[in-house]
């Protein structure tokens, strides 16, 4: 009888463990910034110095219009390490620079 409690107590201890581990993964896996092309390529206005963005709802193409034209690597660098795979085979990344010109 004894051993069979303890088999029950173990079983119940070990539930319980997954338990924790289930919601722990659950948790962690929620809180994660969705991942969106659109998220990206808004974030390139918190770290650069930038007068437009675009994504081109009929041509793949990404566009983005920095003041300084020394950014240009920079940016390129940034949206093509943020981007996913997948939006990296689907869209052309343009970064260019009109000076500051607005049309």
């Amino acid at each position: 009888m004894e051993v069979e409690k303890m088999g029950v107590k173990s079983k119940f201890k070990i539930l319980i463990l997954a338990c924790v581990v289930v919601v722990s993964a659950l948790f962690w896996y929620t809180q994660k910034e969705p991942y969106s092309t659109e998220v990206v390529v808004s974030s390139v206005w918190d770290k650069y110095e930038v007068q437009s963005t675009q994504i081109g709802d009929t041509d793949p193409v990404i566009w983005i219009d920095v003041y300084d034209k020394n950014d240009i690597p920079k940016v390129e660098e940034y949206v093509k390490d943020n981007l996913s795979k997948d939006d990296l085979e689907h869209y052309e990344v343009n970064v260019f620079s009109n000076k500051g010109k607005t049309y």
